[in-house]
């Protein structure tokens, strides 16, 4: 594919000054935030350690910090809205977007597999060579129709995620993405943000 592809992570804003800190860690990684907020699901966010990953470099999801290939995704609406009994509902505005590349990836060495969907899902196929990117269903990823009126298979399909292994340097971010212009402000003033020249920008568009 010769278009960029970007990438995009979800977690709570107070969770960046330990990120910018410390990079970003798998959940399987001995370094830890203690004061972590967690958004969405626990009981699936615990499970991910009993999924094999089945390419190189292997392992269980546990052991890759997930990305989505789009913004907007079905988990950021679950958890804005609160509408399933177990998840973490969050406000969007507490919520920012970690963005990278494809391309930054490789530049750091970073390791990486990828899936066709949800990676939890039996029928999730994985890869680990950028040459089969073309093997997503792009149209799906990047459609907003996925609502249960679609068919639970077009959900799947636009969930499909870029996992990088163990761990990525915050050099490799292009920046934070924030709903709200005061949480802009916020992260402006956060210990770290100039130093390691983060930008920030204010996206609503891709929030609900």
């Amino acid at each position: 594919m010769t278009k960029e592809i970007y990438l995009y992570r979800i977690t709570h804003y107070k969770n960046l000054p330990f990120i910018l800190a410390n990079g970003l860690h798998c959940p399987n990684s001995g370094i830890r935030d203690e004061n972590f907020i967690s958004i969405g699901f626990p009981t699936l966010i615990a499970s991910r350690n009993e999924k094999i990953v089945p390419v190189l470099p292997g392992g269980t999801l546990a052991d890759y910090i997930p990305f989505y290939f789009t913004e907007k995704s079905p988990m950021l609406y679950v958890i804005s809205h609160g509408n399933d009994p177990e998840v973490i509902k969050t406000a969007q505005r507490e919520i920012v977007y970690l963005v990278t590349t494809l391309k930054k990836l490789e530049e750091h060495n970073c390791r990486f597999v990828f899936t066709d969907r949800h990676a939890k899902l039996e029928l999730a196929a994985f890869y680990n060579q950028a040459g089969d990117l073309e093997k997503l269903n792009w149209e799906i990823i990047r459609s907003t129709e996925w609502g249960r009126q679609y068919g639970s298979d077009r959900k799947e399909l636009k969930q499909a995620e870029f996992l990088v292994h163990r761990f990525m340097p915050v050099e490799v971010l292009l920046g934070i993405a924030c709903k709200e212009q005061s949480i802009a402000d916020e992260i402006n003033i956060m210990e770290l943000v100039k130093e390691k020249k983060m930008i920030i920008k204010v996206k609503p568009n891709y929030y609900f």
